[in-house]
């Protein structure tokens, strides 16, 4: 059995719909990411979780239970806000018991909890600063603290890493996995920051326009996107998309446009085939164009293309790699190499490998994958 249930949730406003008609379940100890761009629905899924708006129809079930018309205090949820929310005028103790005095929970329980939470996210030595005197990540583990002392049913995330520089995200991200794994409890997490969910969502739910697009891993999301939006939200760098006509020749199938001219495989052939003759969308992945002497299948002219070298991006494994089409217009797309480039290529013609077993084709109209 679940133990969240969203069943055909809609929040409606007068100038628009921030929430359209989703559904969805959490398991008991899952992490769940919201993922979407900005006004796509998930900050206001998450406040509709927590009571803070009400639904204009549908249900939200915790376990058998509807908490439809329970106010936020009686949902027994805890909220991480991406501003923290701390107290400026109470010491960090006090903000970290804030949520258990209001309960009136026995001091001695209050200290023992305050004590193993404010240690467990290193700030134990702050508990008699004031807000003012902290860094924005130490106020963020104050925020976390106080979730941690709360046994509750559901914790909820709203972008609490947005307010952070570079550095202090990634220990924050274990932060919260530490809260997630300490708990055992459902959790709701709302970023815009794609690699933020892939590195932390046992699954994630893609938004858009207040509906969900795609439900999964993030490795089901990357491999099997549903649409052309999840193929480009999720990865990094996002996917190449090339506008191809696919066309039947020398007992095959090639898609071409004035760049390239590429012969699919046989399973993609089969599948494609009642395409023949229509103009679709194929997307690339990044690290699915090699050089062609290190590429990890037989590489022959039928699955080369060429691309003028832009910049070359150094990365920790190897390096990323922006270049531009042959053609009158020519159109920019990257490739991601798992060795270094050398500088002497920028402006130069180089040829790449494409592997076209994982190649992606998407209806021009629909924007839905066809494979």
């Amino acid at each position: 059995m679940a133990a969240i249930r969203v069943s055909h949730l809609v929040k409606r406003y007068p100038e628009k719909t921030a929430v359209d008609d989703i559904s969805f379940e959490i398991g008991e100890g899952e992490f769940l990411v919201l993922v979407g761009p900005s006004g796509c629905g998930k900050t206001t899924t998450l406040r509709l979780l927590a009571g803070l708006e009400a639904p204009t129809s549908g249900g939200i079930y915790f376990g058998e239970r509807c908490v439809n018309e329970i106010r936020p205090r009686d949902r027994n949820v805890a909220m991480v806000f991406q501003d923290y929310a701390v107290f400026p005028h109470m010491t960090v103790f006090e903000n970290i018991a804030y949520g258990l005095r209001a309960r009136h929970v026995p001091s001695k329980v209050i200290q023992e909890r305050v004590s193993k939470a404010a240690a467990t996210f290193r700030i134990d030595h702050l508990l008699r600063r004031k807000p003012r005197q902290l860094s924005g990540g130490e106020r963020q583990r104050v925020a976390l603290s106080r979730a941690m002392v709360r046994d509750a049913d559901l914790y909820l995330y709203d972008e609490p890493l947005a307010n952070l520089d570079a550095q202090l995200r990634h220990q924050a991200r274990e932060d919260i996995l530490t809260l997630h794994r300490e708990k055992g409890k459902p959790s709701v997490y709302v970023t815009h920051d794609q690699s933020e969910a892939m590195a932390m969502g046992d699954r994630i739910a893609v938004m858009r326009a207040g509906k969900i697009e795609q439900i999964g891993t993030g490795a089901e999301l990357y491999e099997r996107p549903h649409n052309l939006f999840v193929a480009y939200f999720i990865g990094t760098p996002s996917i190449n998309l090339f506008d191809v006509e696919l066309v039947g020749e020398n007992g095959g199938l090639w898609v071409r446009n004035q760049a390239f001219s590429l012969r699919l495989p046989p399973v993609l052939a089969e599948r494609l085939h009642p395409y023949l003759g229509r103009t679709l969308k194929m997307g690339l992945r990044p690290e699915d164009l090699h050089v062609p002497r290190l590429a990890p299948f037989a590489v022959t002219e039928e699955n080369q293309m060429k691309g003028v070298v832009n910049v070359i991006e150094p990365t920790a494994t190897g390096c990323s790699v922006y270049l531009s089409t042959l053609e009158a217009n020519p159109q920019d797309f990257v490739a991601t190499f798992r060795t270094r480039l050398p500088a002497q290529y920028l402006g130069k013609e180089v040829p790449l490998a494409v592997h076209l077993e994982k190649a992606h084709f998407f209806h021009p109209e629909t924007e839905q994958s066809l494979l």
